[in-house]
């Protein structure tokens, strides 16, 4: 999943130093896709996130009929997407575990009806999906390689703002190892002579590559993401960076 805007908001506090009184917010809702059930009626699939605090927010895939009922719960994860189809026959769903690298696909032989989890569009204030006992209704099995591309991918597409971001936060991270490396290449990597100066541009930019290294480990925290995901934006980063940063090579007129 790609981080959201609070992944954006905790690293300007990060950063900035800046400290503010913590408030717990209520439950909610996040992804939600409705499919008709041949039993059940309408049925809804949706991502209950909770309050993570300082870290990221704790959720878990809920199913609820049209009167609000809970008809089965997925086991407590971070990072939870859902697909959802319906066909003649019984709806085909399934939600995939970003972190893991599971899917969760619907044992319809163990739904059944339990608590109101969704009232007006809203879960009850008391529904945090860290604090409920509840898990049913699931069956869990690795994802296959094709699921967890076409996951990742419309995860991306889903939310290409937030994707180019980071994939820009990683260039100007390498920008500052790469340019020195270019400069170091074109004098077929000979260290001498030294320069200070050139010396102590080389370190800052190590410094600033850890640095913006360590703010992206805690937007992390705040939003946790697949190690695809890191490194489609890491690498891509990189290349943007190696491109960029690249010394003109001047043309000899003959």
């Amino acid at each position: 999943m790609v981080p959201n805007y609070r992944v954006v908001v905790a690293l300007l506090f990060f950063c900035f130093g800046l400290s503010a009184p913590v408030q717990a917010h209520s439950p909610y809702f996040g992804q939600i896709e409705g499919v008709e059930h041949p039993d059940f009626g309408f049925v809804e699939f949706a991502v209950l996130y909770g309050d993570g605090i300082f870290v990221a927010d704790p959720s878990r895939v809920v199913v609820f009929d049209s009167e609000g009922y809970l008809l089965a719960s997925t086991p407590q994860s971070q990072v939870l997407s859902i697909r959802c189809a319906g066909s003649n026959g019984l709806p085909t769903c399934r939600v995939y575990d970003e972190l893991r690298g599971v899917v969760l696909e619907p044992d319809y032989k163990q739904w059944a009806r339990s608590r109101i989890i969704e009232e007006e569009g809203r879960p009850p204030r008391d529904a945090y999906p860290e604090y409920m006992e509840i898990e049913y209704g699931f069956t869990e099995r690795p994802a296959t390689i094709l699921e967890r591309f076409t996951f990742e991918v419309v995860g991306v597409f889903k939310s290409p703002i937030l994707s180019a971001l980071s994939v820009l936060w990683w260039a100007l991270a390498w920008s500052f190892i790469v340019r020195p490396a270019w400069k170091l290449k074109h004098r077929n990597w000979r260290l001498r002579p030294l320069k200070v100066s050139s010396m102590a541009l080389g370190v800052l930019g190590m410094l600033a590559f850890v640095g913006m290294g360590l703010v992206a480990a805690y937007g992390w925290l705040i939003q946790p993401y697949s190690l695809y995901f890191f490194l489609f934006v890491f690498v891509s980063g990189a290349l943007i960076a190696a491109v960029l940063t690249r010394p003109k090579v001047a043309v000899q007129e003959n």
